[in-house]
């Protein structure tokens, strides 16, 4: 059993990397909405910092992380509307994995994984269609189309994030 040093020394480094981790996380999104071509590979690393500190606090950091960086951003990016794909998607995919994995069957996992990437990229569609009232064009390929592509780099990068998770695990947790 923790003494009350143990302890205060536990939550002091968690803490600590929760500093870090915001940082990072404010680094990519920002560095997102300045370097064309490059957005959705620095989100996807944005997204990494959730999970890992889910893993180290037990599954309560993530949220605070999560809702720190949504809002930090919003204040300090010169671009708000950066923030957004970070928001309603990658800062928020973490979590919902953690727990969706949480699940014995795979099965159910990878089902409500693409149920809530569908979920998220109609609501995404559908919202930004009627705000420009349909100035958005899609001539060259259907939404369906476009959809079914979505749910393809989706699953690859689920995949990827796991990977990096797995990596954590087994090279950094419990070393922090």
């Amino acid at each position: 059993m923790m003494n009350g040093i143990g302890v205060k020394r536990k939550s002091g480094k968690i803490i600590a990397l929760g500093g870090v981790l915001l940082a990072l996380s404010l680094i990519c999104l920002y560095v997102a909405s300045f370097v064309p071509g490059l957005e959705i590979t620095f989100y996807t690393i944005s997204s990494v910092f959730i999970p890992i500190m889910m893993i180290e606090s037990k599954g309560k950091g993530g949220w605070l992380l999560y809702i720190a960086c949504s809002v930090m951003s919003l204040l300090i990016l010169p671009n708000k509307v950066a923030a957004v794909p970070y928001i309603f998607f990658f800062g928020i995919y973490g979590i919902i994995k953690c727990y969706i994995e949480k699940m014995k069957n795979p099965i159910l996992q990878l089902t409500l994984k693409f149920a809530i990437f569908t979920t998220i990229i109609l609501v995404a569609y559908n919202f930004f269609y009627s705000l420009f009232f349909g100035v958005i064009n899609l001539k060259d390929a259907p939404p369906f189309i476009l959809l079914v592509m979505g749910e393809v780099f989706f699953l690859l990068y689920d995949f990827i994030l796991t990977g990096v998770i797995n990596y954590y695990y087994r090279r950094f947790y419990g070393r922090i």
